[in-house]
């Protein structure tokens, strides 16, 4: 898998698959961490390119046309951050939402092809958007392709982490989505000292009566079922404090509820162990950009599910499109 550089993209006409599926509300962007993590691969290719054509999607409309999921807060966005010339100019491009045509999330050779006749060059930087689809699984496969430089950091933070973890390692895990996050769970607790699983999937999991290996420690949580207990806190912080690295992925409650504060504490409790630390997760790193300056941390994933299933099998289907 090769990184795109300036020799690579010099006077082509890129397609630069960005992940622009992030946070809007009243039609601004309300999170911009992805954007912003795909600034340096654009201002690149901005640099070298004869053209350079945005490409992504927001949201799920199905193959429809839904005027909430427009692109155009993007389109603004980037005229705010300083792309009104290019953009005006036509030397930078941005399509319309690309899962508005159904051959996006069929996976279309048909639709991909058309996008390859754009242009003549492809270039990822959507690490977040890992599943088959036309833009990130087809398409690099009919031009010459590059990973972008956030994408390939992506992929050389979460390898060294899974294959050479700094012991011992700490998972933390949270969030709801039990399908998603325990088979990722189950496969870190081979590598992991600890394992510490908490939100609405720590409730699951016990209820479930699942039988889980010894190192994996499932967090109590209030009556409402909203946050850790204290106890809780308590019992991870010693596990934490011990950590020479630290995965973490999904918020360990209920965030939106000002009362609920112990994913605050165990943030400040993974700062302070001076812990090599790498956080992903949507939800997990709006919270804690809210909370502090993201980088007290290591390194920040822009994939939530992306991260997780990597750190799981070792492979994306978009990464093996790259190469």
């Amino acid at each position: 898998m090769q990184v795109v550089s300036a020799p690579l993209v010099k006077g082509k006409k890129v397609l630069l698959r960005l992940d622009i599926d992030v946070p809007i509300e009243d039609s601004s962007v309300t999170d911009d961490f992805r954007l912003v993590a795909g600034m340096p691969t654009l201002e690149l290719c901005l640099e070298n390119a004869s053209k350079v054509i945005i490409m992504g999607h927001i949201g799920r409309p199905e193959g429809k046309k839904v005027e909430e999921l427009s692109v155009a807060p993007i389109f603004n966005w980037l005229v705010e951050h300083g792309f009104k010339d290019e953009l005006d100019s036509g030397k930078l491009q941005l399509l319309e939402n690309l899962r508005f045509e159904k051959g996006e999330e069929e996976a279309s050779v048909y639709y991909a092809k058309e996008l390859a006749a754009l242009g003549n060059f492809y270039v990822n930087e959507a690490f977040a958007s890992h599943h088959k689809s036309a833009s990130t699984t087809i398409l690099p496969m009919l031009l010459p392709r590059a990973a972008g430089l956030q994408f390939s950091k992506e992929v050389l933070f979460l390898t060294e982490a899974k294959e050479h973890p700094i012991k011992p390692l700490v998972v933390i895990i949270g969030g709801e989505k039990v399908e998603d996050k325990l088979p990722a769970a189950l496969a870190l607790s081979k590598i992991a000292h600890k394992v510490l699983v908490g939100g609405k999937i720590a409730k699951e999991l016990a209820a479930s009566k699942t039988t889980l290996p010894e190192n994996i420690m499932l967090a109590d949580l209030t009556e409402d079922g909203e946050d850790l207990t204290p106890e809780t806190v308590s019992e991870w912080a010693t596990v934490i404090s011990s950590a020479a690295s630290v995965l973490w992925n999904g918020p360990l409650g209920l965030v939106e509820n000002p009362k609920n504060n112990q994913t605050e504490r165990i943030a400040q409790l993974v700062i302070e162990s001076g812990a090599k630390s790498i956080i992903g997760g949507g939800d997990t790193i709006a919270y804690l950009n809210y909370l502090s300056d993201l980088t007290m941390f290591s390194f920040v994933s822009t994939g939530g599910g992306a991260m997780l299933k990597f750190l799981e099998t070792g492979k994306l289907p978009t990464i093996e499109a790259l190469k």
